[in-house]
């Protein structure tokens, strides 16, 4: 599937006849499209949220083509459904690599699936940027092939601790998660923070996936009376949990990720059982400039943090192309990443704005839809807000913004 028809494609190529009779030829040229695939997660756990990162891809690569392409060549988009599976994604990356050609992979989900494609895209040397939050995603000799705009599960950890300790009641914190390749690092660095402010960790239990109950695990975490429960999985498994433990009669607070705790688990549990969960996330950077042209582009009734990441995974990879001049390749946009994203530089919101002054030899520090966008050597994002947000009556409202 491509975001372009093929009478856009040739009207954008400027090349009709020539593309008609003789590819080989085409592919020569220098208006020849730029083939980048996307890997949203459109079914299985993650599939509430891949549809819209897909939407918000589309809408900037709309505008790139639009505006003149990049240095001249429009964007062509190959999608693939990684089924919030690690098989499925790569099967689908492969396919990206070997037959559409992509140079770039963009808007991976799940830790599962992006550690699973990470070595057939290095290998490839095709860039992939993503908002996977394992602390392994970044970690080893990837080359430079590899980033993320979500935040690293050792910040997320830190950040959700940081409003933790906020709640003067909460003293004794109980950590539930999902096996997922993120659970143990976001629960040391979750604990450490809690335990040098003084709380106590009652419990810290990994549960396995697709079980039909989990009464055992909650009997045996609501025998050391925890204040909180620390709810760290998908939105499946959580609403498995969060209606056994409502079951148990459970009176004390709840708290998990803003991917877990969203519309679909308060259909799935029912308002009562949902009333007064919390919730955090990455917060966008709702006053900026890019998330109101973001949020104008890809309307939506939820606040998920993903889609304008997937806005900005987009037009970072662009103007990563853009400041090449010419040049396209994987190699090419990991190594211009940071001299886009990161100052010194003008400060930009879109990329007509960067690729204007790119072109003029101009350094840029483009400030996304998300957040800031400045990267470490390793791809992982500098700092980032989160979003604190509790279901009330039926809907997760947002309650405060904590800052790094």
């Amino acid at each position: 599937m491509t975001t372009m028809t093929r009478r856009e494609l040739l009207k954008a190529s400027g090349t009709a006849g020539l593309v008609l009779g003789a590819p080989a030829i085409l592919s020569a040229q220098s208006k020849e499209p730029i083939p980048i695939g996307t890997l949203c997660p459109l079914t299985g756990a993650g599939g509430s949220y891949g549809p819209d990162m897909q939407r918000a891809v589309v809408a900037v690569v709309e505008r790139i083509n639009k505006a003149g392409g990049i240095n001249g060549r429009p964007v062509q988009l190959f999608h693939e459904d990684d089924q919030t599976n690690a098989e499925a994604g790569v099967r689908a990356a492969r396919k990206l690599i070997d037959v559409n050609r992509v140079v770039a992979i963009v808007s991976t989900w799940a830790s599962a699936v992006t550690l699973a494609v990470k070595p057939l895209c290095v290998e490839a040397k095709v860039f992939v940027i993503g908002v996977s939050g394992a602390d392994s995603v970044t970690q080893g000799d990837h080359k430079g092939y590899i980033a993320r705009t979500q935040p690293n599960t050792q910040l997320q950890g830190r950040m959700y601790a940081k409003f933790v300790v906020t709640k003067k009641e909460w003293k004794r914190v109980a950590y539930m998660a999902l096996q997922t390749p993120y659970a143990q690092s976001f629960g040391d660095a979750f604990a450490g923070v809690l335990k040098a402010a003084g709380l106590t960790i009652t419990d810290s239990l990994i549960y396995e996936d697709k079980k039909p109950s989990y009464r055992s695990e909650v009997t045996r975490v609501l025998a050391t009376n925890p204040d909180l429960i620390m709810l760290e999985g998908y939105t499946p498994d959580s609403v498995v949990m969060a209606k056994d433990i409502y079951k148990a009669a459970y009176k004390g607070a709840i708290l998990g990720p803003s991917f877990a705790i969203n519309a679909k688990f308060i259909e799935g549990v029912g308002a009562e059982v949902a009333e007064g969960i919390w919730n955090m996330d990455r917060a966008p950077l709702f006053d900026s400039p890019a998330y109101k042209e973001f949020s104008a582009a890809v309307p939506r009734g939820d606040g998920s943090p993903y889609p304008p990441q997937a806005w900005d995974q987009m037009t970072l990879v662009a103007l990563a192309l853009a400041a090449a001049k010419g040049e396209v390749s994987g190699t090419v946009i990991k190594d211009h990443l940071r001299t886009v994203s990161n100052p010194p530089g003008t400060v930009v919101y879109s990329f007509a704005e960067g690729a204007k002054l790119l072109s003029e030899g101009k350094k840029i520090n483009y400030e996304g839809a998300s957040g800031s966008c400045d990267f470490d050597q390793i791809g992982d994002i500098l700092s980032a807000p989160f979003s604190v947000q509790q279901v009330q009556k039926g809907k997760s409202e947002r309650v405060m913004i904590i800052n790094p």
